[in-house]
């Protein structure tokens, strides 16, 4: 660990180690050798020390309302789908699906419908089916088992995805047909008349949502995070998102799907965790200095 922090310490370090693995510990270590520019130097063992329960808090945090998005949106689908179709087993249902996604490009589509009859629909029928035959895990679920009031039914929506995963929803939204699409906006976030390229930037903040819901997840380190493409509102001004793949995008993503009430308490909740943490993160660049003022000029898509 010396190689990226200075320390005096050893029985500190040693301890932290042990607990926390040296892979882990030295993603923070090698983080902030990035930053000597800033300290004029190594960091030491307080930074270090500062930045991993700056980062440990953050996670705790974004995960809190990852899982608020996720729990939302999954709702949305659910109620907005099976409202308009009249069924509530459209999920497992081919012909409420684009296999191709829309794709104009030949070698795309081609590779959407395999990825779509190999991998996605198969496994959705599968994780549905896993669901009803598990009496140890489920047993919540037994009218839908041999016997039961419903054993000729699939699993209504609402059902099942309260087990499946934030991925699958992702993906499930991505291979709904483009009116349906079109339909859970329009349920969830009344007030504009959406269009196809909306429903392709939904896809992206969704997208954005669950790696960020997997970093905290599995205890990866934001600071200094880059992921998956986030496209912005084009109701948005053009200043609002200044880099689409960093920290500061993904919650932007979340303010898109997020209710309002909630978008507006994760300002709230990230400004208190700032506030307390010795770290400047502003130099440090885990977020914009103007994170704020940028987040609020975010439009929600209620009107």
């Amino acid at each position: 660990m010396k190689k990226y922090v200075n320390f005096r310490q050893r029985k500190k370090m040693r301890d932290f180690l042990e607990y926390a693995g040296y892979f882990r510990a030295s993603r923070y270590g090698k983080y902030l050798l990035t930053q000597v520019n800033v300290f004029g130097s190594k960091a030491d063992a307080k930074v270090f020390f500062e930045l991993y329960d700056f980062d440990m808090q953050l996670r705790l945090l974004l995960f809190k309302y990852c899982k608020k998005a996720e729990v939302y949106f999954k709702s949305a689908i659910a109620n907005a789908i099976s409202l308009k179709t009249g069924d509530a087993g459209f999920y497992l249902d081919k012909q409420y699906y684009t296999p191709t996604r829309s794709e104009k490009d030949k070698k795309t589509r081609n590779k959407n419908v395999l990825f779509f009859n190999t991998r996605f629909f198969a496994g959705l029928t599968s994780d549905e089916e896993k669901l009803r035959r598990d009496v140890v895990k489920h047993p919540e679920l037994k009218e839908y088992r041999r016997g039961g009031t419903h054993q000729n039914n699939v699993l209504p929506v609402w059902a099942a995805f309260s087990y499946f995963e934030m991925g699958t929803i992702v993906m499930l939204y991505s291979y709904l047909r483009g009116d349906l699409r079109k339909e859970v906006l329009n349920y969830t976030y009344p007030g504009n008349n959406y269009k196809k390229e909306t429903t392709k930037q939904m896809d992206t903040w969704l997208d954005a949502i669950r790696n960020l819901r997997n970093y905290c997840a599995h205890h990866s380190m934001l600071a200094g995070m880059t992921s998956s493409v986030v496209i912005p509102d084009n109701r948005d001004s053009s200043d609002v998102l200044p880099d689409n793949t960093n920290l500061y995008s993904r919650l932007y993503a979340l303010k898109k799907i997020l209710p309002q009430k909630d978008g507006d308490m994760l300002a709230e909740e990230l400004d208190k965790l700032i506030w307390k943490t010795k770290l400047d993160i502003y130099k440090m660049n885990i977020l914009p200095t103007n994170w704020r003022d940028l987040y609020n000029k975010i439009l929600f898509l209620h009107g």
